[in-house]
């Protein structure tokens, strides 16, 4: 994973797998992004990662990350803080900030995508997975804009 660079940003509904991470590789990757949007001053909510044409980062091993938008939001709420210096939580991140996102520019992304014989739906949160189990062990429709909570939801559906 150290050799692992961000080549481009592409939109979330990509050719490119997400690799499932865990642990330092999980921990590893988040750094990368975090890097990336420091460095470039991107700042955009979890709504725009999952919407937007240029909101998903591409690896040079031709994977991508994906997250929900919850996950994406606490990313930038670690790097951001508010007008008078206050701590900013995932909120601030989820839905579309309008005028104020900073997105990467298009570019063409020379990296063919990788082939995975297991990809993740996505990085979530704890809060993500409680709120899918509540909802499908009370036999409630699972309702929401999140692309990856709505793979989700699927995914834990099949598994009962």
């Amino acid at each position: 994973m150290t050799e692992l660079k961000i080549v481009g940003w592409t939109h979330f509904d990509c050719e490119y797998p997400t690799r499932k991470l865990k642990g330092e590789d999980l921990i590893a990757v988040y750094e990368l992004i975090q890097e990336e949007i420091a460095r470039n001053q991107y700042v955009f909510s979890g709504q725009e990662h999952q919407c937007e044409s240029t909101g998903v980062p591409v690896f040079s091993d031709g994977t991508c990350f994906r997250a929900s938008m919850r996950s994406w939001g606490k990313l930038m709420a670690s790097l951001y803080s508010g007008p008078n210096g206050e701590e900013l939580s995932y909120m601030d991140f989820y839905m579309s900030l309008g005028e104020d996102s900073v997105m990467p520019e298009y570019s063409d992304i020379n990296v063919e995508p990788a082939v995975l014989d297991d990809e993740s739906i996505g990085c979530i949160t704890k809060e993500d997975k409680q709120i899918v189990q509540e909802s499908l062990s009370l036999g409630m429709t699972f309702l929401t804009t999140d692309k990856v909570l709505e793979k989700l939801a699927e995914k834990m559906k099949k598994e009962k």
